[in-house]
C-alpha cells in the first residue's frame, strides 16, 4: 500500500495565517506523512509537526542554492528524500542548462547519501515541452545525465499537461520514481494560473497512475485551490486512501 502524503505548499496561505490549526487539520486527515517545502527557511517545522503527530517523509528545498543548510534541516526533520523543486524554465531550453542542473544534483549525492538521505528532482510541465537535445526529449536527456542514485518525483499533472503519457513515463523509469505528485484540474499550462480541483473531479485519468504505483509515495498537491483549500485537500486525501 502506498504511503499518502500532502505537499504543504498546498496550504501555504493557511499556514501563514494559523499554523497550528492548519497542521492539526492535516493531522486529522490521516495522512501517513507530509512533504514540507523550503525546509531550510523554516526553523519551526520540526517542533510544529511533532506537536500534532505529523512526520515529514520527503521535502522540497533549494538543494543547489545552499546544500549544507538544506542537509542540516533535512536531518533535523528526519526526512529520507529531498527534492529540488524547480529549475529555471529558460535553462531547460538547451543542453548546457540541463547539464548544469544534472551536474549540480550529482555533486550533492555523496554528502546526502553519507547522511542516509536521497535527493531528487520534481518536474513541472516545461521540462516536457522544452526542445529535444540531439533528438532526445529534454527530460529524458536530463535523466540520462543523473547519477543513478538521484531519484525522481513525478508531478503527474504537469507531466500530462506537458504532453507526456504518464503511465508510460512511470513504466519507463520504474524504481527511479519514488514519489508522485497527484493532482487534478483542467490540464492548463503552469503559466495559466488555473486552479486545481478535488482529485477525481478534473480531467486527469488518475486510477491508472495509482494502479501502477503501489510502492511509490502519493503526494497530494494543489498549486492553487480556488474554493476551500483545507476541505478540497481533505476530500482528495480521502480519495487516495480509498484506492
Amino acid at each position: 500500500m502506498a504511503a499518502v502524503s500532502i505537499q504543504l505548499y498546498t496550504l501555504r496561505d493557511q499556514l501563514s495565517s494559523d499554523r497550528d490549526a492548519t497542521l492539526a487539520a492535516v493531522a486529522a486527515m490521516g495522512v501517513d506523512e507530509v512533504e514540507p517545502f523550503g525546509i531550510e527557511n523554516f526553523d519551526w517545522l520540526t517542533e510544529a509537526l511533532a506537536s500534532v503527530g505529523l512526520k515529514a517523509g520527503s521535502a522540497h528545498a533549494g538543494l543547489l542554492a545552499d546544500p549544507e543548510k538544506v542537509l542540516a534541516a533535512a536531518k533535523a526533520l528526519g526526512v529520507h528524500t529531498v527534492f529540488q523543486p524547480y529549475w529555471d524554465r529558460d535553462l531547460w531550453q538547451d543542453a548546457a542548462g540541463i547539464r548544469e542542473l544534472a551536474e549540480g544534483l550529482n555533486a550533492q549525492v555523496d554528502s546526502f547519501a553519507d547522511a542516509g538521505l536521497a535527493i531528487g528532482y520534481h518536474n513541472h510541465d516545461f521540462e516536457f515541452t522544452a526542445p529535444d537535445v540531439d533528438g532526445v526529449p529534454a527530460y529524458d536527456y536530463f535523466v540520462s545525465l543523473l547519477d543513478e542514485r538521484v531519484v525522481l518525483e513525478v508531478d503527474t499533472y504537469w507531466a500530462a499537461t506537458g504532453g507526456r503519457d504518464v503511465p508510460a513515463l512511470l513504466a519507463q523509469y520504474g524504481d527511479r520514481i519514488t514519489h508522485l505528485h497527484v493532482k487534478d484540474g483542467p490540464l492548463q499550462p503552469s503559466r495559466s494560473g488555473a486552479a486545481n480541483v478535488v482529485l477525481g473531479t478534473g480531467l486527469m485519468d488518475i486510477p491508472p497512475i495509482l494502479d501502477a504505483s503501489p510502492k511509490r509515495t502519493w503526494v497530494c498537491e494543489f498549486d492553487f485551490a480556488a474554493v476551500d483549500p483545507i476541505e478540497e485537500v481533505r476530500q482528495s486525501i480521502a480519495y487516495l486512501k480509498e484506492r
